[in-house]
C-alpha cells in the first residue's frame, strides 16, 4: 500500500511543478497581453510614435508624443565608444535625427528596420572632408527630402537599422551589455516584433550619445 501511495503522489508533484513552470513562463498568452497593454497605452496618448535610442544607456525607448511608453535593452555597434559614425567599416552606431526608411524580414537578423543614415549632417561633413563627392551628396540630399532610403553604397556606409537576431548573443541589460553589431541597434526578437507592429515608414528615430 505504501508503494502504491508513493506511486500516486509522485506524478501529482510532477504535475504541480509543470503547472508552476507553465504559469511563470512568458508564453503566448503573456506576450499577447503585453502587446495588448502597449496598444491600449498608445491609443490613450496624443502625438506621433517616435523612437529614441540612448547609446550611453544601451536603451531604446518608444515614445508617443512626449511620453515614454516602453523601453527595450539594445546592443550597439562594436565601435560605439568612438562616438558618432564617420565612415563605412568603423562599426559605430550613428547619432542624430533619422526616420524609418525600410522594413523587411531578414534571414540574418530576423526582421530589419532600416534608418535613414547617412543623413544630411553626415553627408555635408563628408563632402567637405572629401569623403564623398558633390554628386553623392546631392543623391543623399534628394533621398532625405523625399523621405526615402538614402544611398548605402558611399564611403559613409549604410544599411544601419534596428533588428533582431537569428544568430548571436541575446541582448543583455546594462551595465554589462555586449555590443556586437557593425553599427546597428539589435533587440531581442520579441521586442522587434512589438516595434514592427507599431512603427511604420517615416517614423522618427533619434539616436543620442
Amino acid at each position: 500500500m505504501e508503494w502504491i501511495a508513493a506511486k500516486i503522489v509522485l506524478p501529482a508533484k510532477l504535475l504541480a511543478l509543470v503547472l508552476l513552470l507553465f504559469t511563470l513562463s512568458p508564453g503566448p498568452s503573456a506576450v499577447a497581453t503585453r502587446r495588448a497593454d502597449l496598444a491600449l497605452r498608445l491609443s490613450s496618448l496624443d502625438g506621433e510614435v517616435r523612437i529614441v535610442i540612448q547609446k550611453s544607456r544601451n536603451v531604446l525607448t518608444l515614445y508617443k508624443g512626449m511620453t515614454p511608453v516602453r523601453s527595450y535593452w539594445a546592443a550597439l555597434g562594436r565601435g560605439w565608444s568612438g562616438g558618432d559614425k564617420q565612415r563605412s567599416g568603423d562599426k559605430r552606431t550613428p547619432e542624430g535625427d533619422f526616420y524609418v526608411c525600410s522594413m523587411n524580414p531578414s534571414e540574418r537578423f530576423y526582421k530589419f528596420m532600416g534608418i535613414s543614415y547617412p543623413g544630411l549632417v553626415h553627408a555635408e561633413s563628408a563632402m567637405q572632408g572629401g569623403l564623398i563627392t558633390y554628386g553623392q551628396y546631392l543623391e543623399i540630399w534628394k533621398a532625405i527630402v523625399e523621405r526615402r532610403q538614402p544611398p548605402w553604397d558611399t564611403r559613409l556606409g549604410g544599411a544601419i537599422g534596428i533588428h533582431g537576431r537569428v544568430q548571436g548573443p541575446a541582448v543583455r541589460r546594462a551595465p554589462n551589455p555586449e555590443n556586437w553589431t557593425d553599427g546597428c541597434i539589435a533587440l531581442n526578437n520579441d521586442d522587434v516584433d512589438e516595434l514592427f507592429g507599431i512603427a511604420s515608414l517615416g517614423t522618427p528615430v533619434t539616436i543620442l550619445p
